[in-house]
């Protein structure tokens, strides 16, 4: 008998909760943007693909992106996002302006 053991990591989970309805996009995300081969989940994504905590921001990413594989999902709209696992995952805190960039994205 042969016997398999495989360890996956789990992505840290940015909604607080699931309601179907999310506006999802994919993006690709910049070669600069990566720190140590990855881009953590809850970090708000700007259109080219770029890190960005700012008023430029079109998304929060979903899951935890690899540079082995650069493509990733954007929250964009109606989710209500956990801004306490964004900001602990991403090792940032959300900046205002990207809560005002993102209307559409409650942020509890």
């Amino acid at each position: 008998m042969k016997y398999t053991s495989t360890a996956v990591n789990a992505t840290p989970e940015i909604l607080k909760r699931k309601l179907g309805g999310e506006l999802l996009t994919p993006i690709t995300i910049k070669d600069t943007a990566f720190v140590n081969g990855i881009v953590k989940a809850g970090n708000p994504i700007a259109a080219d693909g770029s890190v960005a905590n700012t008023a430029s921001a079109i998304g929060i990413l979903l899951n935890d992106v690899l540079d082995s594989n650069p493509n990733g999902s954007l929250v964009r709209a109606f989710a209500n996002v956990n801004e306490a696992n964004c900001n602990k995952n991403a090792g940032i805190t959300l900046a205002p302006a990207v809560k005002t960039a993102l209307p559409l994205i409650v942020f509890e």
